[in-house]
């Protein structure tokens, strides 16, 4: 019985993802932006 071998395509790989993950300041941005904008439109005047 051959041990199992796998493609040695995932070793370097390690360093930056390979799809183009959306970086936590998007993220951030994302979710800030409505908040600041709903805080400022419920704010009483």
């Amino acid at each position: 019985m051959t041990p199992v071998r796998y493609p040695p395509h995932r070793a370097t790989s390690h360093k930056r993802p390979a799809h183009d993950a959306p970086s936590p300041l998007t993220f951030v941005l994302l979710i800030a932006a409505p908040a600041i904008v709903a805080v400022a439109a419920l704010r009483p005047r």
